[in-house]
């Protein structure tokens, strides 16, 4: 049987150029752990010299990823309630027309969350549809640009597809939306806080096409 070939005095040891590759790696993570701490540092302190000097570095740095949010451990709690109702005019086969009933949007949305285990997410799109419409109208709610178009658009496609079939011969020719907004009340401990009563606000009538329905559906 031949002999067993010479092995190393120890398996762990490492050649020279194995041992400098660990001691970079060891300094780059120590560089760098140095840097974000200290970016980290000051993101977080008062303005002084060396942030006026470097801020714009260090925010950059530091956002999107590294943003410290307190709101994780503090959320702002909500303080209202907004319940979205729609409501649309339908238009028969012999020309007259009719407004349908008011149809709570926001209620469908509650009443699947309810002791749901696993809600989903989809129904987010309400929430987020809703307050993209306001922020990008005026006062008078009229569509600032092309993103005030689009937020009407995707509303009105949203409420129809959550609209029921409408008669035979029957087709939708436009839509309204309704918004209520409830004050949450304070909780038993907190005295000196006024209840308000829910403040509801109407909103014009929009023309419905074939393109604010979902595909698939039409009025």
């Amino acid at each position: 049987m031949d002999p067993e070939p010479d092995r190393p005095e120890s398996l762990g040891e490492l050649s020279r150029g194995q041992r400098l590759a660990v001691v970079a790696a060891a300094i780059a993570v120590a560089v760098g752990l140095l840097v974000h701490t200290g970016a980290t540092f000051l993101h977080l302190a008062p303005r002084n010299a060396a942030t006026d000097a470097i801020g714009d570095t260090v925010t950059s740095y530091m956002a999107p990823e590294f943003v410290q949010s307190w709101q994780l451990f503090a959320p702002d709690i909500t303080r209202t309630t907004t319940a979205v109702a729609a409501r649309v005019e339908l238009r028969a086969a012999d020309g007259t027309t009719r407004t349908g009933p008011w149809r709570d949007l926001t209620a469908q949305d509650l009443a699947e969350l309810r002791g749901n285990p696993l809600p989903s997410r989809i129904r987010q799109q309400l929430a987020t549809a809703w307050s993209t419409m306001l922020a990008s109208h005026d006062a008078q709610q009229r569509p600032l640009g092309a993103v005030g178009l689009d937020s009407e658009q995707y509303l009105k496609r949203l409420a129809l597809s959550r609209m029921p079939a409408t008669p035979r011969g029957a087709r939708i020719e436009r839509i309204q939306f309704r918004s209520t907004d409830t004050t949450v009340p304070p909780p038993p401990w907190k005295t000196g806080t006024a209840r308000t009563a829910p403040v509801v606000r109407g909103y014009p009538w929009w023309p419905v096409s074939a393109a604010d329905f979902a595909q698939g559906r039409t009025s």
